[in-house]
Parts: structure tokens; C-alpha cells; sequence
């Protein structure tokens, strides 16, 4: 089972966006609002195919926030058509402190390669680093929408906050 270790840097404080990481894998995992039908993806080019497009594939989440870590959630993923012909993730999403007002997004885990032996094969000969590749998207796509999330949650707060006190 390849392990995966990804990072991404949010330019938003962590307990913002834990607040609102937990509403995006929650409502993937629900399959509701924007996130139904939402999918791994890689383009063409990763596949050594002409860079003119991409493949998605729609998973099926679980989400579970860790008991002892408040900033952790336990995922997994499995495709949502043919489970069995593409690889199963296992791992873990947390939020921790960065710099003055960053945060810093972790993917932990693990994904398992289908069909066994002919599965590692295809993986290491014809399509390397691509279930790695779909995973660093994923990563970024969760961590563009959190950023977005808490920014807009932020401008709507200054808004009620500043027309609320203007005297008139």
C-alpha cells in the first residue's frame, strides 16, 4: 500500500478553517449542494496522453472527526462506480498552525492498488504517480475551498458588523 504525505499552505487561520473543513467533507460525503458528484481528477498529460483534457472519477467519502485531535478527520474514499477497478484511500486530513494567520493542510494515509498484482503493475508501467496526483488535486481543491469558505464568512461578518454600527 503506497503511503501519501501531502501538505498545502492556507493563507487562513486554523481555527477558521477547521470549522469550515469539516463542512466540506461532511457535505462531500453527504453528496450535497456543489459537492454532489464530486470527483478525483487528472488530467490527460498525467496519463502520457495529449494534455487536452482530464479523467474524473466520483468517490464515495466517509468522514470522521478524530475524538482525541479536534483539528484531525478520519477519511476514507472508494470510487463511487467499479470500486474494484481503482484504488481505495485510507487516511487522515489535519489542520495545523502556520505562520501569522496560515494554516497548514496534511493528507496522511494510504491507498490500495485494485486487482492485486495486475493493479501494481499497471500502476508502476503505465500510469505512475497517478492515484498521487489525484490526491495532491484533492488536497488542493480542499484547501481552495476552505480559504474561500472562511474569507467569505469573514467579508459577510465585517459587513453586518460595519453597516450594522454606522450611525445615520
Amino acid at each position: 500500500m503506497p503511503e501519501i504525505r501531502l501538505s498545502r499552505t492556507l493563507r487562513v487561520p486554523a481555527d477558521s478553517a477547521v470549522e469550515a473543513l469539516g463542512e466540506l467533507l461532511t457535505a462531500i460525503a453527504r453528496q450535497e449542494g456543489p459537492w454532489r458528484g464530486f470527483a478525483l481528477h487528472v488530467s490527460l498529460g498525467d496519463l502520457r496522453l495529449p494534455d487536452v483534457g482530464y479523467v474524473a472519477v466520483p468517490i464515495e467519502l466517509t468522514v470522521e472527526r478524530h475524538r482525541e485531535e479536534p483539528r484531525t478527520f478520519e477519511i476514507s474514499f472508494v470510487s463511487a462506480n467499479l470500486p474494484a477497478a481503482f484504488p481505495a484511500f485510507k487516511g487522515s486530513v489535519t489542520l495545523d498552525e502556520g505562520g501569522l494567520g496560515e494554516s497548514v493542510l496534511h493528507l496522511h494515509g494510504a491507498y490500495q492498488l485494485p486487482m492485486q498484482v495486475f493493479g501494481k503493475l499497471l500502476d508502476v508501467a503505465f500510469t505512475p504517480g497517478v492515484a498521487q496526483r489525484s490526491l495532491e488535486n484533492f488536497v488542493d481543491e480542499i484547501g481552495a475551498a476552505c480559504e474561500a469558505r472562511v474569507n467569505q464568512r469573514e467579508a459577510e461578518f465585517v459587513r453586518y458588523r460595519f453597516y450594522a454600527r454606522t450611525p445615520r
